[in-house]
């Protein structure tokens, strides 16, 4: 498959990911995405197929660049107890929603936008990740319950939760709350997913 000559593919889908993320997937369109890679619309089709493509391969390198940490953080999940996990996880969500060096929030929240994968395409690729997470964390939960510790509630309802709190702290973020709010949210959720001892 052909790409942009003008510059390399990963900057275009960079481009792409930073436009997507400012502006959500339905209200960019081809033009926009033309104008921010520096080529025609049809190099945009010859070089990606399809905006939806390109939407694809930009929450991928998303998920991959700026929060890869995610999968790091999973990786060593074994020795933290939950407060610690869910502690280090949202403080740097927080940091990476409130970078002045991208736009605020989460560009897999904020570009896809919510609803269920029948609503458009742009959902289908991001609930699919959402989910996921919410799995990855549901299987946390339930290994630290069978290691003993005592948690506040069900893995189950301990993981929907952090995704909902993951969500808010990514909107707050684009309202414009500061990042000493939003990492005074993160600590809260973290601890309340502890029993008190």
């Amino acid at each position: 498959m052909s790409r942009p000559r003008s510059i390399p593919e990963k900057e275009a889908i960079e481009r792409s990911l930073r436009l997507f993320w400012e502006k959500g997937y339905n209200r960019t369109s081809i033009a926009d995405l033309s104008e921010a890679i520096g080529v025609g619309p049809s190099s945009i089709y010859n070089a990606f197929g399809s905006k939806h493509e390109l939407f694809e391969k930009a929450i991928t390198q998303y998920m991959s660049t700026h929060a890869d940490f995610v999968g790091e953080l999973f990786a060593r999940s074994e020795r933290m107890n939950a407060t610690e996990f869910i502690g280090e996880l949202l403080s740097k969500l927080v940091a990476l929603y409130t970078d002045k060096s991208t736009p605020p929030g989460c560009a897999m929240m904020q570009a896809g936008g919510t609803g269920v994968a029948n609503d458009s395409q742009a959902c289908a690729v991001t609930l699919a990740i959402k989910l996921n997470l919410e799995s990855a964390l549901h299987d946390f939960f339930k290994a630290k319950l069978a290691d003993g510790e005592e948690l506040s509630s069900s893995p189950k309802i301990l993981a929907k939760f952090i995704v909902g709190t993951i969500r808010g702290l990514s909107q707050l973020a684009c309202d414009g709350s500061s990042r000493k709010d939003l990492l005074a949210v993160a600590d809260h959720a973290a601890t309340s997913c502890s029993q008190p001892v």
